[in-house]
């Protein structure tokens, strides 16, 4: 987990300044304004922020660091729109790593030394960080991935437009803002069950991606066609990150981008949601109401669920299967598994087993 916060009509396009500092969980605010690395962090934006601090980066632990430390049981976590508190691996951290960004050496410098001697804050180093390098750097470790059975998905800075055709369909995604770069196997299940859903003639007018992160399965159902999609994704840090994909696609008109389940739509015509087993079961009332019924109640649209280990799928279809009235074909890729409702009158897509 990582936390970024930036000014952006501070950040400039040429060299930054970075003062790295140690800082503890109990770290003490000076002038008594309070202890503990938040509010040492507040503390900094408000004694800072006038002279020169662009940017802090409050720290990073991936999932296999967590892991080492003691920090979770097992590092296959699945980023979702759910996650909850004890996933702040940060704040769990006796000591977290700091980096604050300043727009000029002067500004960074005099920072470093202003903040020497303080109770719970070391300050390890002042360097620069060079923006059109490191982009460039960054960009080349993203490549088009190849989804089997869906198509092709690019960042953002590639060239060309999106589409969906029998031969395959292209989408455009900015990494780096929000779960869902094309390359998460969840994810790649979810693309491959839009266009089947899609390739089989599935009706499109309303679509529900629910834990939408950085847009995309919303995104795929649009360039397939989806009149209106309702992209459902509760961290408000990245709702720019979704307008911004969807822009790049160019289905920003069809893609409405809100924090909670909408309660006044007309039902969906597919529902899909890529978060973590607690969290659908969790909503699995509201997920299995807002799909769209048949006169006789029966299920008229899909519903495709992922973030799946294998010893997920029989608890969550039990649920989703009394509520949805039917069982759900399983697909796989790795060691992730999703599941997709669908009228009995619709074929099986890709590599399936039933329940």
């Amino acid at each position: 987990m990582e936390d970024t916060r930036i000014d952006d009509t501070r950040q400039n396009r040429g060299e930054t300044w970075v003062l790295d500092l140690a800082v503890g969980a109990d770290a003490i605010v000076p002038d008594g304004c309070g202890s503990g690395r938040d509010a040492f962090i507040e503390w900094l934006w408000g004694t800072l922020g006038e002279c020169g601090l662009a940017g802090v980066f409050e720290g990073a632990v991936d999932a296999e660091a967590a892991a080492a430390a003691g920090l979770i049981e097992s590092p296959r976590v699945l980023d979702a729109a759910g996650s909850p508190a004890d996933r702040d691996w940060v704040a769990e951290l006796p000591a977290a790593t700091l980096s604050c960004w300043f727009t000029d050496e002067l500004a960074a410098r005099q920072a470093a030394a202003g903040l020497a001697g303080v109770p719970g804050c070391d300050v390890l180093a002042v360097r620069t960080e060079g923006h059109d390098a490191d982009e460039a750097s960054w960009r080349q470790s993203f490549a088009a991935i190849a989804v089997p059975g869906f198509g092709t998905v690019c960042p953002a800075w590639d060239e060309g437009e999106s589409g969906a055709s029998v031969h395959g369909s292209t989408i455009f995604i900015e990494p780096g803002a929000g779960f869902g770069t094309g390359l998460h196997e969840t994810t790649q299940l979810c693309l491959a069950a839009i266009a089947g859903w899609a390739g089989q003639g599935g009706r499109l007018d309303c679509v529900l991606d629910f834990g939408s992160g950085s847009g995309i399965l919303g995104i795929a159902a649009a360039v397939h066609g989806a009149v209106c999609v309702h992209a459902v994704e509760i961290d408000h840090r990245v709702h720019d990150a979704i307008r911004g994909n969807a822009a790049r696609n160019g289905v920003i008109d069809r893609v409405v981008v809100m924090s909670e389940l909408p309660t006044d739509a007309e039902p969906h015509d597919l529902v899909v949601a890529n978060i973590v087993a607690d969290v659908l079961l969790q909503h699995a009332g509201p997920l299995a109401a807002a799909v769209r019924r048949n006169p006789a109640g029966g299920l008229a649209g899909g519903v495709v669920l992922s973030g799946l280990l294998e010893e997920d799928v029989v608890r969550v279809a039990h649920v989703f299967t009394g509520l949805l009235g039917g069982p759900p074909v399983v697909t796989r890729r790795g060691e992730w598994r999703c599941l997709t409702f669908a009228p009995s009158t619709m074929a099986n897509h890709g590599e399936t087993r039933c329940l």
